[in-house]
């Protein structure tokens, strides 16, 4: 069985709100992943992470069972909660509500990549850019632009797997900003899968102003077809 896990449960300390609950052209932003994986057939349940605060919220009609739970202080003990609700997975995807503009796509390819026979598939795409290591404001080292992927989500896993290395973590005192280094880690085999740097995730309230230039192509695409 498949899971999915979509976390919403974020301060927005660096938005100036719940980033989660601001209306993007009318509609909530974490509605956005609701509504894409609901319409994945091979997701059976949705778990959605939400400030402990805020589980009273109204959930928009869904054709899955959508399954609240609390968060934590952190991302890492945020999903480590969700992952101790589920029961029965066999494959766990994970989704940040910041982002709303993950397509189907994302989802299936990492999916089909866990039963292809990988550990964890996360989505990224090649960087455009040339990185560099700065310490002390001096440049001291030029990173391979071959070798270097932006990191996104979802990222899909084995379920037992990333359950083991939560469980890991937390022994080990590791805290991480993404699932798949818990994963690395112990050295279990991830890949990537296709993402876009049209899947942006929400920070500060400049980022609302590129989210609307997306919703006004995708319905300029949507209206020609």
């Amino acid at each position: 069985m498949i899971k999915a896990i979509i976390l919403a449960s974020g301060k927005g300390s660096r938005f100036g709100e719940k980033k989660q609950f601001f209306k993007l052209n009318g509609k909530p932003l974490f509605e956005y992943s609701i509504e894409v994986i609901d319409n994945i057939e091979n997701i059976d349940c949705i778990y959605l992470v939400l400030p402990p605060e805020d589980l009273g919220i109204k959930l928009p009609k869904t054709k899955k069972e959508v399954i609240k739970v609390a968060g934590g202080t952190e991302r890492q003990f945020s999903v480590y909660n969700a992952l101790q609700k589920i029961k029965n997975a066999e494959i766990i995807t994970i989704h940040d509500s910041a982002r709303p503009f993950a397509t189907k796509d994302y989802f299936v390819e990492g999916i089909n990549n866990i039963k292809s026979g990988y550990d964890g598939s996360i989505t990224a795409y090649k960087s455009r850019d040339t990185l560099k290591v700065v310490r002390e404001n001096i440049v001291r080292k030029t990173l391979n632009r071959e070798e270097i992927y932006i990191i996104q989500t979802p990222q899909t896993f084995d379920f037992d797997k990333l359950l083991y290395a939560h469980k890991k973590a937390i022994e080990d005192n590791i805290l991480a900003t993404d699932d798949s280094y818990l994963m690395e880690r112990l050295g279990f085999k991830i890949t990537i899968n296709q993402g876009s740097p049209l899947n942006i995730k929400i920070t500060t309230k400049e980022d609302i102003t590129l989210a609307n230039c997306i919703l006004t192509i995708k319905s300029l695409m949507i209206y020609q077809n």
